[in-house]
């Protein structure tokens, strides 16, 4: 039976997901795939079949896979037509709001937690090069990470999950996890195509929000800390601190503008609004739940009730720091029944010195991602 026709077959007793090339987000039928012998690099219509290659001389295969699509022409991940799911979010956020650091955090944390269930694994050799070196740099060398590089358009991630809680004694469960991390200003600009078609082809948007930029939130916070726990610029401070409507304005218009919605719909996106660096307004919080240990991994699901309190707490924080134009903003541009509020902390606590860290112990970070695997129904409520 051909690779292809596998794809079709259901697993598990649900039906396969469309297969989407991670890189342009077109789907993936037979007419768009190339096969390619990876010795002397001939190309050949994908039939379904790996047929050897007719190059004298060779002695290859035709083992390797190539999106189709003339505008992207990108080699595929090897295994890319034989996932159970297919994962994709956009991280989007302002500028400092922690974008790496929370993804570096998340898979840090998913490939290391004694009571995760999934196994984590890169999917091409530039993911995991990239993850080692922000792993290295913020776990070991204990730094704050450098800002993503503005107006480059970078790959993005690609990751394989698989499910040892639904293994059988012949086939574990996997899933592929396109993640795309683009600078903060990039959000801010003429939109880029390539940055369109990420955020357009994703499953759920992660916005990412830095609580320093509510004023009234962290006007009690030492300014040492504050500065220590910024990588804001003097512009990025001066244009959004105190505009809470303008930013989550501008950032809806960015996704309307990728997504082709129009002004008076709301976006009916999966979103996820994480607010990074609950540490520095821990004292706020008391002994709420939010800075309390994540039960949705110990549980094996999602922890509706938990989730929920986190929810209303940052709701109610935003509502008593006198942010209730944020919270407008966000109603008037999100179907509130698709919006989750999360806070987590990428560190643990704040940084002691200028891009300077203590141990690093993330705090909730995987919360976002384990409330997307529910909406997937890979996990179940709990």
């Amino acid at each position: 039976m051909s690779v292809w026709n596998k794809i079709r077959l259901p697993f598990a007793g649900a039906a396969r997901s469309d297969v989407i090339c991670p890189y342009c987000l077109e789907r993936l039928e037979r007419k768009n795939l190339i096969r390619v012998c990876p010795i002397c690099k001939k190309e050949t219509p994908d039939t379904g079949r790996v047929e050897k290659c007719s190059t004298p001389g060779c002695g290859g295969s035709f083992t390797q896979l190539k999106c189709g699509y003339e505008f992207c022409g990108a080699m595929l991940p090897a295994g890319l037509l034989e996932y159970d799911k297919y994962l994709r979010f956009s991280m989007i956020g302002t500028v400092g709001a922690g974008k790496t650091s929370f993804l570096t955090a998340m898979l840090h944390e998913l490939r290391n937690a004694d009571n995760s269930p999934w196994v984590l694994s890169h999917m091409d050799s530039l993911t995991e090069t990239t993850f080692q070196k922000n792993e290295r740099r913020m776990f070991e060398e204990k730094k704050t990470m450098e800002a993503t590089t503005a107006g480059i358009s970078p790959r993005p991630q690609l990751w394989r999950i698989r499910d040892l809680d639904k293994q059988t004694n012949r086939r574990i469960p996997s899933y592929s996890v396109t993640i795309y991390d683009g600078a903060g200003e990039d959000f801010e600009k003429e939109i880029d195509p390539v940055i369109s078609r990420y955020v357009a082809g994703s499953k759920v948007l992660v916005i990412l929000i830095d609580p320093l930029v509510l004023n009234e939130a962290v006007s009690e916070i030492p300014k040492e800390i504050r500065d220590w726990s910024s990588s804001n610029t003097s512009r990025h401070t001066k244009d959004t601190k105190g505009t809470p409507t303008a930013m989550v304005d501008n950032l809806a218009n960015f996704i309307r503008a990728c997504c082709g919605i129009s002004v008076d719909k709301k976006i009916d996106r999966d979103v996820a609004i994480v607010f990074t660096k609950v540490d520095i307004v821990e004292g706020e919080f008391h002994a709420g739940v939010t800075m309390q240990p994540s039960p949705h991994l110990e549980k094996r699901g999602f922890d509706l009730a938990d989730a929920d309190a986190v929810d209303q707490e940052i709701r109610d924080w935003l509502a008593e720091k006198r942010q209730s134009a944020f919270l407008k903003a966000i109603n008037a541009n999100f179907v509130n029944g698709r919006v989750r509020f999360f806070g987590v902390s990428n560190f643990g606590k704040p940084p002691v010195g200028p891009y300077r860290l203590g141990t690093v112990t993330p705090h909730r970070v995987l919360d976002p991602l384990i409330w997307m695997l529910y909406k997937e129904g890979i996990v179940p409520a709990v």
